[in-house]
């Protein structure tokens, strides 16, 4: 009873943890084992030790190779034994006691369908046997001990046992060198080096330097493994992520420039051989930057090496700039670094580069490229209008668009003044105009109907009193019938300072200073039927000449003669002009009361039915520009102010004396308002096919 105990918790130990000895029986054991019988019993004993099988009985049936039934010894998945048979204990054919050097095994005992002869099956003991690991696989690299149960390495004297605690090798890293020159060698050099090391090395210099190693033929031995592979021994070196080698055999390496101030070196080692090792002569050299910095420079000074420390100033050839974010800067100073890079890499020298050119009013510009020397053309839009200054304008270093003058101002599309189809007839008692006669005229209906003259596509003038007293007045341009012309609006009124503005129109006597600018709120399209009547030159005081004639145009009141009688009609709807002679103003004022004020400021003009009526007051007095040979071309000489009776003369403010006031105005106010945005100008002629 007690041995079915014993050998019950023999099995639980087996099947459960290792165990150091036990004992495997076939089924029904020892009587005959049962048909289609197969059952397993998985050995395993503690690590250091190995499995002593021995066989006590074997009865199983017999058959060739073992077909029927068998006994199976197994290691992992390969059969070490297959046993069958009946054999008695000690006999031939009897299994001897066997060692396997293995922690683990596993017996398979299998019967086929028939037992007739009741073989009893098979008993077997298993042992844990003691491994000697040292006589096994000698896995030490210098002194194998052996123990039951295990092992231990050990090493000669100047040798430690390594991480894996079956190598011994030599404690050779750590070595940290950072003098500017030196020699490193490996451990105990000339003599042999030691087996199975790993030794690292390290040289550190000042930043800016970079490490350069020497050999020498004489102190270089290094175990080749043969074809260059050097898998035995090894040495490489490592410098910013730069890997050389790794290098062996009796051919030392060549000269190496680490480009680097931080340099490793690793020494592998097997465990054979006993070549004498190696020596390194390092030394240091100012780490070298590169002698181009950037595409189209220019360094100073100039030299063939730049090293660490040195300082250049950085300029760009011409037609290139620095570009800093949005600054351009002529130069900059950089610096060789440590790395062997530049400081203000950043900065790079580009193109010239000008950006589209600016439009110019009533103008277009045609160009290709922005970049240095590259040219933008200008011109105007229409035949209406004609380019004061230079058309051509080239990309210079400066990054400005600049003329032949090496200005940068821009061209103007001044409008072309004074063009009309023809001068013929007369206004009071004149004849209705044709078109293209008189484009500039200007119909204003303020608290008083009057006329004015476009001086370019923004500006009118006319005479103070017709607008003085109604800032917003209603403008009309474009046609001959005042009730087909387009109306366009006012921004601003500026009524000449010493125009005296706190007198009765009704009863005025004075009439000196009068003049006054309208600005248009938007700029208008000159074309064949709108365009500017010129102003006099500033040189040609002496004109226009007594008893010159020159006409007068508007759509003020007519008179009709009837039996020698002047009657005044109603205004017409078609513009009316005529033409008057210039009267010397002495003898007009003879004539004149003596209560009117009649100034230099004045012209006279007409006479003998020929005159400006009312609602002609701010209209043109205009006569031919006789030194222009290109057109006949009309000016402004003055503006219709008063007159005494209807059909005489009249009195006009002399023009000439206002054209510096005149031209710094419309500077002025247009200097202000440079920066607002303007609409598109006004289209005001209709053309037809």
């Amino acid at each position: 009873m007690l041995r079915w105990l014993f050998l019950a918790l023999l099995g639980c130990a087996s099947a459960g943890s290792p165990t150091m000895f036990g004992e495997i029986t076939s089924p029904n054991y020892p009587q005959g084992y049962p048909n289609n019988a197969m059952k397993t019993w998985n050995i395993q004993v503690p690590e250091g030790y190995g499995i002593r099988l021995y066989f006590i009985h074997l009865d199983v049936e017999p058959s060739e190779d073992c077909e029927y039934d068998s006994v199976q010894v197994m290691i992992g998945n390969e059969t070490q034994q297959v046993l069958c048979g009946r054999h008695s204990f000690g006999s031939i054919g009897f299994p001897t006691e066997k060692f396997y050097p293995t922690t683990h095994m596993k017996i398979l005992f299998t019967s086929d369908f028939s037992n007739q002869e009741r073989f009893t099956g098979f008993a077997a003991y298993y042992v844990a046997a003691d491994v000697d690991e040292c006589d096994l696989n000698d896995p030490c690299s210098h002194f194998c001990n052996n123990y039951i149960g295990g092992f231990f390495c050990s090493c000669p004297p100047e040798y430690d046992l390594q991480e894996d605690q079956n190598t011994c090798g030599v404690n050779c890293s750590g070595g940290l060198y950072t003098n500017l020159r030196g020699q490193i060698s490996s451990p105990g050099y000339p003599a042999p080096y030691p087996e199975n090391s790993r030794c690292e090395y390290k040289v550190l210099l000042e930043s800016g330097y970079q490490v350069i190693l020497t050999f020498k033929a004489q102190d270089f031995d290094i175990e080749d493994s043969g074809g260059g592979s050097c898998l035995y021994d090894s040495l490489t070196i490592k410098a910013k992520g730069r890997k050389f080698g790794p290098y062996c055999g009796k051919t030392p390496p060549p000269r190496i420039e680490t480009a680097s101030n931080e340099v490793d070196i690793e020494f592998i080692t097997d465990s054979g051989g006993d070549n004498e090792g190696w020596k390194i002569y390092y030394s240091e050299d100012a780490i070298p930057c590169p002698t181009k910095v950037f595409d189209d420079y220019i360094l100073n000074p100039t030299k063939d090496k730049y090293v660490f420390k040195d300082m250049v100033t950085v300029t760009c050839k011409e037609g290139y700039e620095i570009v800093s974010g949005k600054k351009r800067l002529p130069s900059f100073r950089a610096t060789c670094q440590g790395d062997g890079t530049w400081s203000n890499t950043h900065l790079k020298c580009e193109p010239v580069n000008c950006g589209d050119p600016d439009s110019i009013v009533n103008g277009d510009v045609t160009f290709t490229v922005t970049t240095y020397g590259a040219n933008a053309i200008y011109h105007c839009k229409t035949e209406y209008y004609t380019l004061k200054g230079d058309d051509t304008y080239s990309c210079s270093l400066d990054g400005l668009w600049r003329n032949r003058n090496k200005d940068s101002e821009l061209p103007k599309c001044a409008a072309v003044c004074g063009k009309t189809s023809s001068q013929q007839a007369r206004i009071y008692g004149g004849e209705k105009a044709k078109e293209g006669f008189f484009p500039w005229l200007v119909r204003i209906e303020s608290s008083t109907l009057g006329g004015g003259s476009l001086l370019s596509d923004r500006w009118v003038l006319t005479a103070a009193h017709v607008v003085e007293e109604n800032k917003h007045p209603t403008l009309q341009v474009g046609a001959l019938n005042y009730l087909q012309a387009t109306t366009i609006q006012a921004k601003k009124i500026i009524i000449h300072p010493d125009w005296r503005e706190d007198v009765d129109n009704e009863n005025r006597k004075n009439y000196n200073n009068d003049i006054a600018l309208i600005q248009l709120a938007r700029r208008i399209e000159l074309d064949e039927c709108i365009c500017p009547i010129c102003l006099p030159q500033r040189e040609e005081t002496a004109h226009p000449a007594i008893s010159e004639v020159g006409y007068i145009a508007g759509w003020g009141k007519l008179t009709k003669t009837i039996k020698q009688k002047q009657i005044i009609i109603d205004q017409p709807k078609v513009l009316q002009y005529t033409s008057v002679p210039l009267l010397d103003l002495e003898a007009c004022k003879k004539n004149v009361p003596n209560t009117y004020t009649i100034t230099s400021n004045m012209l006279c003009a007409g006479g003998k039915g020929h005159d400006s009526c009312g609602g002609d007051s701010g209209g043109p007095l205009m006569f031919e520009d006789l030194k222009n040979q290109e057109y006949k071309r009309l000016y402004i000489a003055g503006i219709v102010s008063w007159g005494i009776n209807c059909g005489d003369f009249g009195m006009y403010t002399k023009v000439q004396n206002y054209v510096d006031w005149i031209e710094k105005t419309i500077e002025e106010v247009e200097a202000e308002e440079k920066d607002e945005e303007e609409p598109e100008p006004q289209k005001i002629c209709k053309k037809t096919k």
